[in-house]
């Protein structure tokens, strides 16, 4: 259904007027390649940095005890092997855990730092549509082929890289 109304768009603007009303952008790209992105980037890593020693550690304390475990499993009573056992497994409780954590708050911050060059690219977008009459913006992901004068991106890409520099969001993050 999509595919048809937008079928029905392209068809309908395209004879309207066949000049440059109809243009795509690459909206991941701009995320990925934009100054804020790649500020934003820099900032996920570093929480990556500073909580995965502690993650490691666990892993190789994990590994350590198993091991222990597995060498002592016949030589042991089977009251302590239990124990042993059952430490195991609040260790890995932690560990899942701490990685789980991790990952919702890195999840987390990318939605954020998404959402954050959304809301800054929109108004940049609306007025680009604007200034030059534009009927329609698609996401390139849905283009299947299309002339390369038709992509926006790199238009786009450096008003929003200005307007970072212009408001100096990437000193006040």
């Amino acid at each position: 259904m999509k595919k048809l109304v937008l079928i029905i768009f392209v068809f309908f603007f395209q004879n309207l007027n066949a000049e440059n009303n109809l243009v795509y952008l690459d909206v991941q790209y701009i995320i990925d390649n934009s100054t804020l992105g790649k500020h934003y980037k820099k900032k996920i890593k570093s929480i990556e940095d500073k909580n995965m020693p502690s993650i490691l550690e666990k892993q190789k304390n994990l590994k350590k005890k198993e091991d222990e475990i597995n060498n002592q499993k016949n030589v042991i009573t089977k009251d302590k092997l239990e124990e042993k056992i059952g430490e195991l497994k609040l260790l890995v409780n932690d560990y899942q855990l701490s990685r789980n954590n991790l990952n919702n708050e890195i999840s987390l911050k990318k939605k954020e730092y998404t959402s954050n060059i959304l809301k800054l690219m929109n108004p940049i977008l609306t007025n680009y549509v604007e200034k030059n009459n534009i009927y329609l913006v698609l996401k390139k992901k849905d283009i299947l082929v299309g002339i390369k004068s038709l992509d926006i991106t790199k238009q786009i890409l450096d008003k929003l890289d200005s307007e970072t520099k212009n408001k100096k969001l990437i000193n006040e993050n």
